[in-house]
């Protein structure tokens, strides 16, 4: 959905330019890129963007109040303005989080509120539960714990709403490698044959896109022209699915202990397909300090509207309770 955010909806007004930017040297010969907004002295509110494989996004910067609070967002290793570009070489979940501390000291953060969306909730969340000292409140969404249902919900399960999106999916494989999609299109997305992997890169987005959205464009879209950043892309989101997302099965839920005291807020959409309310519902059973919304005719995506009148709003008690 790339319609723009209606001026009169629970959104911040737009920021057209970020205040402060920079690359990080991270080690590992990445650099990380960073975005500023709003206030110097405000409350630092840190925003991890989706993917894996996605980026900042300017409407993200609509999530924060400018006027209060000190919006931070940055790049994930080998995604967007980052560099290497599409680097899959040390690019961990472990990885990820030590970035999120180099940056949260190269910015002098003591402490930050962390907001996490569907990949960027799962890093969220590890973040938090490796760094708790370091938090002031944490607000998840589109809540995703990669464990085996969850994957497999994306994979198989959701073709029980999707049919003949699946079936469309799958149709570009032979019969023999269609029980296992994963596995088919990742050998083709990191085939080195260029034209063989933007297509087959182009054809699986163009299916999980539909996920995404409650209310999708009336007339299917085309599958998206694709170039090499789309193609890098798609195989740092391959490099970590494959990967089980570099975390042990049920991980996160069962680290959520150490969450314990912090503030959170836990939402999801009722009609979001890509991350079922589920996830969020076992998270808040386990992290007890945390509210737990869920949206009625709201999808997966932060420019969802019905969705923004919660995140804006939590977001804003959070932030607003930390700096008291």
């Amino acid at each position: 959905m790339n319609l723009p955010l209606r001026t009169d909806s629970a959104f911040h007004p737009a920021v057209p330019e970020p205040r402060d930017t920079g690359h990080l040297e991270v080690g590992d010969g990445h650099r990380i890129w960073w975005e500023e907004i709003g206030s110097h002295t405000g409350v630092p509110v840190v925003v991890v963007h989706g993917g894996p494989g996605g980026c900042i996004r300017p409407y993200y910067r609509r999530l924060i109040n400018p006027h209060s609070h000190r919006g931070i967002f940055f790049d994930q290793r080998g995604c967007g303005r980052s560099q290497p570009r599409g680097a899959l070489t040390n690019n961990t979940t472990r990885h990820l989080i030590a970035d999120m501390e180099r940056l949260r000291t190269a910015l002098r953060i003591s402490k930050w509120v962390v907001v996490g969306g569907s990949w960027g909730s799962t890093l969220a969340l590890a973040y938090a539960e490796t760094h708790p000292e370091h938090l002031l409140a944490l607000v998840v969404s589109g809540v995703f714990l990669a464990r085996d249902v969850d994957r497999r919900w994306l994979w198989q399960d959701a073709r029980a709403v999707f049919p003949e999106v699946y079936h469309e999916r799958d149709a570009v494989l032979p019969p023999d490698e269609r029980a296992d999609p994963l596995s088919a299109f990742s050998r083709r997305i990191f085939d080195d044959d260029r034209e063989r992997a933007i297509e087959a890169a182009s054809h699986l987005a163009a299916a999980q896109g539909q996920t995404l959205d409650l209310m999708p464009s009336p007339e299917p879209e085309p599958p998206p022209r694709f170039d090499d950043n789309d193609l890098a892309d798609a195989r740092i989101n391959l490099h970590y699915e494959t990967n089980a997302y570099f975390l042990e099965e049920g991980q996160l839920l069962r680290e959520a202990a150490r969450l314990q005291g912090i503030p959170g807020a836990i939402i999801a959409g009722r009609a979001d397909m890509c991350t079922p309310p589920l996830g969020a519902w076992d998270l808040a059973r386990a992290w007890p300090d945390a509210r737990l919304s869920i949206v009625a005719a709201a999808g997966h995506r932060w420019n969802d509207e019905v969705l923004g009148r919660v995140i804006v709003p939590e977001i804003e008690r959070l932030a607003g309770t930390a700096g008291r």
